[in-house]
């Protein structure tokens, strides 16, 4: 685990940023934690005092990632005002932070079978903060009157399928589609996928 000492550290961000750069570029097998320490100027020692070794390493670049992602989903989602506006800029920043991870993701991918475990568990919490996220708009959207009624039961039902549905949106080929004239795009997504709930 990352130590919680080094959250704001400023040579930790110099130490993620490096190692985000060359885990994207070389893979977590090929980049070594020399490579990391000479792209920040310091000592391997520098890098173990932070973390123990390159998959707690690499563990902590994925969580930045998500933490990175979730903020720039926030800001989008909390600009707007209707539950609705709320829903596109979800999925729009959904989308977007997809191209923009494209290369870690692909570096993940390759590595998947190595790493499995770690992996598995940071993308199981990144599917889960979606989840909160699209439940908070139905939620925000029955509350306000937007959508119709629905119990605990039907925002889980409707939330899981929701979102089951967006990570088919995030395989290759099909984002690009939704993001050629994205705000169009997605806002007429969006209109289908809540027509069920709209009042």
């Amino acid at each position: 685990m990352v130590s919680p000492l080094t959250n704001d550290d400023g040579l930790n961000k110099e130490i993620l940023q490096a190692a985000k750069m060359l885990f994207s570029k070389y893979g977590l097998k090929k980049t070594t934690m020399e490579d990391v320490a000479k792209a920040v100027g310091k000592g391997k020692s520098t890098l173990y005092y932070y973390y123990p070794g390159k998959n707690e390493l690499f563990e902590a670049v994925v969580k930045e990632e998500i933490n990175n992602a979730v903020r720039v989903i926030r800001l989008a989602v909390n600009e707007e005002k209707t539950a609705k506006l709320k829903f596109e800029a979800y999925l729009i920043s959904r989308l977007k932070l997809k191209q923009d991870y494209d290369n870690l993701s692909k570096v993940i991918f390759e590595d998947i079978f190595d790493h499995f475990r770690e992996i598995f568990k940071l993308k199981r919490e990144f599917e889960s903060t979606h989840l909160a996220f699209i439940k908070e708009i139905i939620v925000n959207g029955v509350q306000c009157g937007e959508f119709k009624k629905m119990s605990e039961e039907e925002i889980n039902f409707f939330s899981n399928w929701t979102n089951a549905a967006f990570v088919g949106l995030e395989m290759p080929n099909h984002s690009s589609a939704c993001l050629t004239d994205s705000k169009e795009s997605c806002g007429r997504l969006v209109e289908m996928v809540l027509a069920g709930i709209m009042k």
